[in-house]
């Protein structure tokens, strides 16, 4: 009998676990997880939605326990020429193929800005991690009507405004841009959540965060404007980079199939991965498309080793959403930067993201329904979506929930 291929996979977040599932099912296959958490793998949609407030424990996060060997570490740097990689603890271990799913870091402040103490204060954090959340909990835990100032209104800020606005927090929502969140929900949906942005809490666009000094009152913030504020939390939402180890070191860029471009028998898929479609790149760090991300990558391992067939490109397709103050923001596949959006209707508004005849993604405001019924033709070879249904159902296809 021929011996069993070595996989290794580097990470076990979404991506990870979800290749590690993959595999596992194939007795040809030996798997090797290498987790780096210090802590049990979790789902990291719930950092912002539910542990930072208190409805559920940190533990209740937890991921199911990986279906393959698991060693709780780190890989400080691949050997693709040799097919091994080293562990932080010195550990090296062989691969046939391996999947690097070590997801991303948070974006942090410009330098300069954080004043001495402000970092080791324990009042300024990213909302990213599990322990990110419990930061958050213990603040508001301890202070009623927290004042908050979130800088950045992307994708987790904006959400994570509308959250701590609802458990009663005194939230302030700053970002650099006139109207932020443009590059990640369009110009059209941007402008509607900025109207819903300025209803519900305070507001400061266009302007740059200058300094943050730490005080006996909390954190002092200073914006290029000369406007000034005190807060009990800085959450900073300015968006991640990619992580991984050398020779990367950063973003690795795939095919078609989430293999490296540089570099043989090395795969990668979600928040590390960096795709190319008709010139442009671009990458995706949510939870769903890194699910698909990584059994995509897992299949591809098995096809290159001659295991399965070809499970061809990688095609965005996940659904993932954002309930932000009273709007439900609901998107399947990739928007930004990716295809033409063209506005399918404007109550409820609903864009299509076309490229070549192909619609690559569609987004709407409180138009999950919508949305739904469009998913069937996302990647379609042709598509014609001109005329919505003006009753489109409500069922939600192949098993598929609508999430807040």
């Amino acid at each position: 009998m021929p011996a069993k291929k070595h996989v290794l996979v580097l990470g076990a977040g979404a991506a990870g676990s979800s290749a590690a599932q993959v595999l596992a099912q194939h007795e040809d296959i030996a798997t090797t997880a290498i987790a780096a958490t210090e802590t049990a793998p979790y789902n990291r949609t719930l950092v912002n939605k539910a542990v930072a407030t208190g409805l559920i424990d940190a533990k209740q996060a937890h991921l199911p326990l990986l279906p393959t060997t698991t060693i709780r570490d780190s890989a400080e740097v691949i050997f693709p020429k040799h097919q091994h990689v080293e562990l932080r603890s010195g550990t090296q271990l062989d691969y046939d193929a391996v999947i690097v799913a070590t997801g991303s870091t948070p974006r942090p402040l410009p330098a300069g800005i954080a004043g001495p103490g402000t970092l080791e204060s324990g009042l300024l954090t990213h909302l990213h991690s599990l322990d990110d959340a419990l930061r958050v909990r213990a603040v508001i835990e301890q202070t009623p009507a927290a004042r908050v100032l979130i800088y950045g209104a992307g994708f987790i800020g904006a959400e994570t405004a509308g959250i701590l606005n609802h458990a009663g927090c005194e939230v302030t929502l700053a970002a650099a841009s006139k109207l932020p969140g443009v590059t990640v929900f369009g110009s059209q949906i941007a402008e509607q959540l900025a109207r819903a942005h300025h209803d519900a809490v305070d507001t400061h666009f266009g302007h740059a965060l200058t300094a943050l000094e730490r005080t006996d009152r909390g954190l002092y913030a200073v914006f290029d404007d000369g406007r000034d504020l005190t807060a009990d939390l800085v959450i900073t939402a300015l968006g991640t980079l990619p992580l991984s180890p050398a020779p990367w070191s950063g973003p690795i860029h795939v095919d078609s199939r989430l293999r490296s471009r540089e570099h043989a028998k090395s795969y990668a898929a979600g928040g590390v991965a960096v795709h190319e479609h008709a010139g442009a790149a671009w990458r995706i760090d949510h939870w769903d498309d890194a699910l698909a991300q990584g059994a995509h990558a897992a299949r591809s391992v098995l096809f290159d080793l001659g295991l399965k067939e070809d499970p061809g490109p990688y095609r965005p397709r996940a659904l993932y959403s954002a309930q932000i103050h009273d709007h439900l923001y609901f998107v399947a596949g990739h928007t930004s930067p990716l295809g033409t959006p063209r506005t399918l209707t404007t109550s409820p508004l609903v864009l299509a993201h076309e490229d070549a005849g192909r619609l690559l993604a569609v987004a709407g405001l409180d138009a999950a329904a919508e949305v739904m019924d469009l998913v069937p033709q996302l990647h379609a070879p042709t598509v014609d979506v001109a005329h919505s249904r003006n009753s489109p159902s409500t069922d939600t296809p192949w098993g598929y929930t609508v999430r807040a």
